[in-house]
């Protein structure tokens, strides 16, 4: 009874991370008081079945500290939204990159 009550609730977890939801998670990570510096322009060449994700500031330390871009694999259906800094009350929040659904 237990082994089967403990399959189930891995299943539902495997579900709700993986389903459908997981591309509506947004993840919001603090940054400082100040704006964050201009994105640093890196050059990338396309790659066939892959998306190039470009890097951003994040915020480590009390800083901000450039994390440089990087290729994730081509979800097919989906578009690339990429993060952003938005200004929220006395601090900047990332709203981490997602895929959204083709509409």
């Amino acid at each position: 009874m237990f082994n089967k009550w403990k399959t189930g609730v891995a299943a539902l977890a495997l579900t709700l991370f993986t389903g459908p939801f997981a591309s509506a998670a947004v993840v919001v990570i603090h940054g400082g008081p100040d704006e964050p510096p201009p994105v640093v322009e890196e050059h990338y060449r396309p790659r066939r079945g892959y998306v190039w994700v470009g890097g951003h500031h994040a915020w480590h330390h009390h800083r901000y500290v450039w994390t440089r871009g990087h290729y994730v694999r081509e979800r097919r259906g989906h578009e690339y939204v990429p993060g952003r800094w938005e200004r929220h009350n006395d601090h900047y929040d990332y709203h981490r990159g997602e895929w959204h659904p083709h509409r």
